[in-house]
């Protein structure tokens, strides 16, 4: 087949999502499908774009770029990139990353018009309590769904992407009979099966040179975001900070809300035991992936979440994780990989004694329990079949089996 993943923007600023779509394009290709990446691209990005996803090129994926797209061009005021037009019309299938934006519903709604199948990642994008936590966001998009035309390219999708039932049963159906899958996000077999090197550990070093005097560490590896809960960690961190003096907190972030990022900041300030926690922004994208083998304990307290890149690159390196329930995915607790608490301050810091307390025989086995769950789930091999079985029903049910290459 020939598949077209399309996402609005490849920087690794952009979070979890360009490392989703870049995973599955190369396991695709891996089954031998066609597969091209089309990608909106901001000027002065596509240097880091294309040296952050070489593995992509190397693999044989092809990656398109296309100018920004604004509502103008989804309302056909301004004329539409010819790459984005060509890169969907030679498509078999296409599968769109997301939704909310101009870019990808316009992507969608043109797949739509061809009539060639087409499937929407939520991404956690319609998580209830994400889309409620503000009236004005969500009057916003509850005018999106009616003047721009998002029900109908719901309801016609070959299918709604979501990466567990638990995320569904979170989410806002903005119509009703959506055809929805539930597949996961993947991370390649191969990671966490490499030691850091003595380079990663310089880097490392030379960042946080104080997480060398640490027995025990504490790794928070996402955005900086409010919906990630850092504020929950750093204040439970703090609570418990002079009770295990050993142990320390690595907080490696994008910072994507400054007001938010300062406000945590205040928080870090004011541990009883500043030399154990360190909060820095200069560990980002996949050239810093080395921090979860240097580190003992993974902590996710999200208020909301998809299926997060982090969580399943942590199982893969076999740590131990403390996460929210938010994260759906509650066979962390259920096969013995760690814990699932409440998105609360109080909950976390109860998770935070519990695991803490454990001797390094019992976290160990947690680490094995955490690397058995992913190889059993979340390779991109097992992820990149689902997709591929999808994506060949959808093909077939439209009639289009004729001009689909194999």
């Amino acid at each position: 087949m020939r598949i077209l993943l399309v996402i609005d923007g490849m920087h690794p600023r952009d979070g979890g999502p360009p490392a989703v779509v870049a995973g599955s394009a190369i396991a695709l290709r891996g089954l031998g499908h066609a597969v091209t990446v089309l990608t909106t691209l901001q000027p002065g990005d596509e240097a880091d774009v294309c040296s952050t996803w070489a593995a992509m090129r190397d693999a044989g994926v092809e990656m398109t770029f296309c100018a920004p797209v604004g509502l103008s061009h989804l309302l056909g005021l301004d004329r539409i990139d010819p790459a984005m037009r060509d890169a969907v019309a030679a498509a078999d299938v296409v599968h769109v990353h997301g939704f909310w934006t101009p870019a990808l519903l316009l992507a969608a709604k043109m797949a739509q018009r061809a009539g060639t199948p087409y499937f929407l990642s939520t991404h956690g994008l319609l998580d209830r309590r994400a889309l409620t936590s503000s009236r004005s966001k969500w009057i916003k998009k509850r005018a999106a769904l009616t003047f721009l035309g998002f029900r109908p390219v719901f309801r016609d999708a070959s299918g709604v992407i979501f990466g567990s039932e638990t995320e569904d049963a979170e989410s806002w159906d903005p119509t009703p009979g959506m055809r929805k899958y539930y597949i996961p996000n993947g991370v390649d077999a191969a990671v966490g099966q490499r030691p850091a090197t003595p380079g990663s550990r310089q880097k490392l070093a030379a960042i946080a040179p104080q997480f060398d005097q640490w027995d025990c560490s504490l790794l928070f590896y996402s955005r900086i975001h409010p919906e990630k809960g850092l504020d929950m960690l750093v204040k439970a961190f703090n609570a418990v900070a002079l009770d295990f003096p050993g142990v320390g907190l690595l907080i490696a972030g994008i910072m994507k809300d400054e007001d938010y990022g300062a406000r945590v900041a205040s928080l870090v300030a004011q541990c009883p035991a500043p030399d154990r926690i360190v909060l820095t922004t200069r560990l980002t994208g996949p050239e810093s992936h080395f921090v979860y083998s240097l580190c003992d304990i993974f902590v996710l307290p999200s208020h909301a979440e998809g299926f997060s890149v982090a969580l399943t690159e942590a199982l893969a390196h076999g740590l131990p994780s403390l996460i929210t329930r938010y994260c759906h995915v509650p066979l962390v607790a259920s096969e013995g990989a760690g814990v699932v608490v409440d998105p609360t301050p109080e909950a976390i810091e109860a998770g935070l004694r519990l695991l803490l307390a454990l001797t390094d025989e019992e976290l160990a086995a947690m680490g094995r329990n955490a690397r058995a769950l992913f190889d059993r789930r979340y390779t991109w091999a097992r992820v990149a079949e689902q997709l591929s079985e999808a994506y060949g029903a959808a093909a077939t049910a439209a009639g289009d089996s004729g001009r689909v290459r194999a």
